[in-house]
């Protein structure tokens, strides 16, 4: 068995934060396998020297130096003293006597759980993260983090498609558990990093965007909630003035009676994306003949219980309820408003930089999905719907 090397490490890639303190670890190398373990010794970013593997600009820096050294050379001499009874060495030998860092002993769920409770995401995102987890936990509860390999990525795809997964959600995990991973990768976890995870692209990883074209938005619009079904109309109405506006259901849930403003005695909705944190103006005028105006005029008594709509899952059952009742065929849910605000503005002309101010995305990229989704047939659809 070759011989371990021990060298001290510090991870500069995670200690981006000048105000942030990470530990410096001790790192023991064989047969190409490695693992860390504690030195219970703190540094900010600015305090190592990666040449000389050496605490500077501290002023316990010589003594923690030192002290860094004499933890390295016990460990060489526990190597020599099982050489000289000519017994081998190993990693295991090492890990048995002082144990690595607890996370390299977490399965990959209870590895992402710790990873999304500390992390400083939004609470919208972290619950998101942890639908995977749930997933992952019924897919392969035990999975050790250092078995997570292509092979694994394609048995996930295939375990969610056999769950009946949309393409999108699938993507959506399957991008949530890359970020997983490459958090693993960056805290040196992965024994073996295989950038083939990184890489990894479901069998059909385009977005495939559910919209509503002109003739199925104005089946909606008249539908006849009669009979027992006016229960339906808080999310119908919802779902409409997002059709128009474009919002995601998290702003749509934000939005109160101060989002509601006069400029030049015109109504626009001003809100700061909860996505994205983009601020965002939305002239409602100029939006679809003021159809969101009208909506709101519904609710002017108490515009803010407008904004009060149930949860997003309930929402979207109300929707196929309602799509029956429309006699549209086209699947939707409440996100599916979005969608048909793009692409109608991008196919009645509208600048592709204004839409993307419009939704407030970030990026132009986001935006320009929008432009290729669409059969010539259904441009067709859209340009005799907007001749009307």
């Amino acid at each position: 068995m070759k011989k371990i090397r021990f060298r001290l490490f510090f991870n500069k890639k995670k200690a981006f934060c000048k105000n942030k303190l990470e530990e410096v670890k001790i790192e023991a190398v064989q047969n190409s396998k490695s693992i860390h373990f504690s030195t219970n010794v703190y540094l900010y970013s600015h305090q190592w020297e990666e040449s000389t593997s050496e605490i500077i600009n501290h002023p316990n820096g010589e003594t923690l130096n030192r002290f860094l050294q004499e933890e390295l050379i016990k460990l060489e001499w526990k190597e020599l003293q099982y050489w000289k009874q000519g017994k081998s060495f190993s990693l295991k030998d090492i890990d048995d006597m002082l144990g690595t860092c607890n996370e390299e002993k977490l399965s990959f769920t209870e590895f992402c759980k710790e990873y999304i409770s500390k992390s400083n995401k939004k609470e919208s995102t972290k619950n998101n993260l942890m639908t995977t987890v749930k997933i992952l936990e019924s897919f392969s509860y035990e999975k050790q983090i250092n078995n997570i390999d292509y092979n694994f990525m394609v048995e996930f795809e295939n375990f969610l498609q056999c769950k009946n997964y949309k393409v999108n959600t699938i993507t959506k995990h399957i991008k949530h558990i890359k970020s997983f991973y490459m958090e693993a990768v960056t805290r040196n976890l992965i024994i073996s990093s295989d950038d083939n995870v990184y890489h990894y692209k479901t069998r059909n990883d385009k977005y495939k965007y559910s919209f509503l074209i002109p003739e199925e938005l104005e089946k909606l619009e008249n539908v006849n909630l009669d009979n027992g079904y006016y229960r339906l109309q808080h999310s119908l109405d919802a779902f409409l003035f997002c059709c128009y506006t474009g919002l995601r259901y998290s702003d749509f849930r934000s939005l109160n009676a101060d989002s509601i403003v006069r400029i030049d005695n015109n109504e626009w909705i001003v809100f700061k994306s909860v996505k994205t944190n983009v601020d965002t103006r939305l002239p409602l005028y100029l939006l679809f003949q003021g159809k969101a105006s009208a909506i709101l005029d519904k609710y002017r008594r108490d515009i803010n219980s407008f904004f009060r709509i149930k949860a997003n899952s309930s929402v979207d059952k109300d929707l196929i309820m309602i799509k029956k009742l429309s006699g549209i065929n086209t699947h939707i849910s409440f996100h599916t408003a979005r969608h048909t605000n793009a692409t109608l503005l991008i196919y009645k002309g509208v600048n592709i930089t204004t839409v993307q101010k419009l939704l407030g995305h970030k990026s132009i990229k986001t935006t320009q999905h929008y432009i290729d989704i669409l059969p010539e047939g259904i441009i067709n659809d859209l340009k005799r719907g907007f001749a009307k």
